[in-house]
């Protein structure tokens, strides 16, 4: 198993636990409620004026930004959606440093 796979994987499992956040309007808005998302997770071809939003929101709320090596298409099929989805919150520690056992190197 690949590292991209078992990054998918881990983050697949935060979706089946209910501890994740599917998309930027929804990801904006529980930013505002602290304390309650641990990282945004966000595909590398969203484009430049959602790039910008998450990397403004996730600064001024002081929680961790990675832009993954993925599509937002890939992304998607990861959480089991059919539409690209930019990006996705984890909403539980324990869950994001196991995720975060899998970012890749650098970011």
């Amino acid at each position: 198993m690949s590292g991209g796979d078992r990054l998918f994987g881990a983050i697949g499992l935060c979706r089946r636990a209910g501890k994740l956040i599917c998309g930027v309007p929804l990801i904006c808005t529980e930013l505002k409620k602290r304390g309650a998302v641990q990282a945004v997770l966000a595909a590398s071809d969203v484009s430049d004026n959602t790039r910008k939003k998450l990397n403004d929101k996730c600064k001024f709320y002081s929680v961790p930004l990675y832009f993954l090596p993925c599509t937002a298409e890939e992304l998607a099929a990861a959480v089991g959606k059919d539409a690209p989805i930019g990006a996705v919150a984890v909403t539980d520690a324990q869950l994001m440093r196991a995720v975060g056992a899998h970012l890749p190197e650098g970011e």
